[in-house]
């Protein structure tokens, strides 16, 4: 099961500003502490070690030098040198483990992402853009990643080295420490107002990111009709439009960055100017060493860096605290199709009970006389959110198990909607669906959506094996279960294609035709051995005589088990032992094939535009 999110997802993402977006996913680093505290202790020993280089130079100017101690040369030479070696360590150790401790937590958010998008319903998904949800599971969370493995350590550690280094300047020289440490005020509200706007863009650009990849994306899936209907260069022309946009973003951001490190390497650079002069002022006055105004000088040089990385440290941020925004924005999409019991483990025991180690081939399956599977419509209604008028209309319908009920009407009846209400794609509106007298959201998930097998139309194949695509329902099938599901769905040419069922189909299947396609997600149905069987014009890419050897297949298939098919093919209606006529949302008429015929106008008119259509 997927690993429970330490997110307390209480509030609403986008009532959140950036930050405390950020500060929310700080779950995820609690189980990094140990490392995150060596990384810190790492760092702050890494940053002593180079703060006492200056020292020692101080100790060998006015020491060894002013004094003629040259004894001393070598051991302050040699603790010079043991002090950077302890620095580079120090920080080979602190980089070392920062990099395995953020890939961890970047993949233990993304794999909690995944688990989350693959909770919620599918209306989530229907409205979301594939682009951006992927930027946000990959470039975000690499934004989140960079941010908490190199910005909060120089965050800390900068902070730090400031204030460790202005001490050390004020200890040398109260006043001169002062003044250095005063020249750097104005850094502050320049911050400030930098975030402010640097926000602004860090978000914008993020999400033209998103709205670009949906562009390439839609692009590479669809290439088959941009180049049938010679809408490419159209397509060239939006995504240089879009792509455009993420550009002008870009550089505007990378100006604001630009003038904002500009100004942040002018003003430690102008501090040096100013310390040379009041130093050399304060060692002819006395007040200073000439080794405390070496000493001083490098020490003032140390600070450079800590400013200058304000720029990296703010605008890591920013983007880090956008980026966890918007995936906020995902994590608190509440699941609207839920179990009304949260005992996932109790779950995982009753899908393992109804799974058995190794399914028996699709027929032999139908064959025990089980009596699941009886499934009852009770006044379904359904209403698609934002919509009017309801797509089903209290619907009535009993299918008894091992009977067959091909659902039947005109486009946009409802038919496909129906069918996504016994898996729970989608709940009911008002009524109930219920399976064997239980309500199906009475049921848990697993054990409901194991129960049932589904072949869609519009076939949804995975980037990998045959063998892979078949048994996706049933991965413990043995490859006897497997030949006799292809068999079934006359999907045997796999075993011809380049290296069998290990051949790889590319994604969605596209390497295959529409009904080769078709044929392997039935075979997939078909091999999951469920209670119940959905089927959603699975034949419609078919030629008649391939039809017409699946629908024989079937018949044996079917033989005992609880189907529901949506069909409109007069050769597919003759597996049913039951038509029913969806019209308008509701269910018109039901009976035979030939009584339907006989009695519902609507029902004849139908099949003799399907026969029109295959005669033609």
């Amino acid at each position: 099961m997927p690993p429970v999110s330490p997110l307390p997802v209480t509030r609403a993402s986008a009532r959140v500003r950036p930050v405390g977006a950020l500060w929310r996913l700080r779950g995820y680093l609690k189980p990094f502490r140990v490392q995150m505290a060596v990384m810190f202790a790492a760092a702050f020993g890494a940053v002593t070690a180079e703060i006492c280089i200056p020292l020692l130079t101080k100790a060998v100017v006015d020491g060894a030098i002013a004094h003629g101690a040259r004894q001393l040369l070598i051991p302050l030479a040699l603790a010079a040198v043991g002090l950077g070696m302890a620095e580079a360590l120090l920080n080979l150790i602190r980089r070392w483990i920062q990099a395995d401790a953020v890939a961890s937590m970047e993949k233990t958010v993304r794999d909690d992402l995944y688990a989350h998008l693959q909770r919620l319903q599918a209306s989530f998904h229907d409205n979301w853009q594939s682009g951006q949800l992927l930027s946000r599971a990959t470039t975000d969370l690499s934004a989140i990643r960079r941010f908490a493995g190199f910005g909060l350590i120089f965050m800390v550690t900068n902070v730090m080295t400031f204030a460790a280094v202005v001490a050390l300047l004020i200890h040398l020289n109260w006043w001169l420490g002062l003044v250095t440490g005063a020249v750097f005020a104005p850094v502050l509200p320049v911050c400030f107002r930098f975030e402010k706007r640097y926000r602004v863009l860090s978000r914008r650009v993020q999400d033209q990111q998103g709205d670009l990849a949906t562009l390439i994306e839609e692009a590479a899936t669809g290439i088959r009709v941009l180049k049938a209907l010679g809408r490419g260069p159209l397509a060239g022309v939006r995504h240089g439009a879009q792509a455009t946009e993420v550009y002008r973003t870009q550089v505007e951001k990378a100006g604001l960055l630009g003038s904002f490190w500009a100004l942040l390497d002018l003003i430690p650079n102008a501090v040096i100017g100013i310390v040379i002069v009041l130093g050399a002022l304060a060692v002819s006055k006395g007040s200073l060493t000439l080794g405390g105004l070496v000493a001083f000088i490098t020490l003032a040089l140390q600070l450079v860096w800590p400013v200058e990385a304000l720029g990296y440290i703010i605008a890591s941020g920013q983007e880090a605290a956008t980026a966890a925004q918007r995936v906020l924005e995902i994590f608190d999409a509440q699941p609207e199709i839920t179990d009304k019991t949260q005992d996932l483990d109790s779950e995982r025991t009753v899908v393992h009970a109804l799974r058995p180690a190794g399914p028996p081939p699709p027929q032999a399956a139908r064959s025990t006389g089980r009596s699941r599977g009886h499934l009852v419509f009770d006044r379904v209604t359904f209403t698609y959110p934002g919509a009017a008028e309801p797509v089903l209309r209290d619907v009535v319908l009993d299918l008894p198990p091992g009977q067959t009920v091909v659902l039947t009407g005109t486009t946009g009846s409802g038919k496909s909607t129906l069918l996504q209400l016994v898996p729970r794609l989608a709940d009911a509106t008002s009524g109930s669906v219920r399976l064997d007298g239980t309500d199906i959201r009475d049921i848990p998930l697993a054990r409901l959506r194991a129960a049932i097998g589904c072949a869609f139309e519009d076939a949804t194949l995975f980037s990998a094996s045959v063998r892979e695509n078949v048994m996706f329902g049933a991965p413990d099938a043995d490859e006897a279960a497997v030949e006799a599901a292809l068999t079934a769905a006359q999907a045997r040419f796999a075993y011809e294609l380049p290296w069998g069922l290990d051949t790889r189909i590319g994604e969605q299947g596209m390497a295959l035709s529409g009904g080769q396609r078709q044929r392997i997600a039935l075979a997939r149905a078909i091999l999951a051995g469920p209670d119940v069987l959905i089927l959603d014009d699975p034949l419609s890419a078919l030629d008649v005589h391939t039809e017409e050897r699946v629908t024989r297949a079937l018949h044996e298939i079917l033989a005992g088990a609880t189907a529901l098919v949506v069909a409109h093919r007069p050769s597919t209606v003759a597996l049913a032992d039951t038509v029913a006529l969806l019209s308008g949302g509701v269910i018109a008429a039901t009976g035979s094939h030939r009584h339907l015929l006989a009695t519902s106008p609507e029902y004849a008119d139908l099949m003799d535009v399907e026969d029109l259509e295959e005669s033609a």
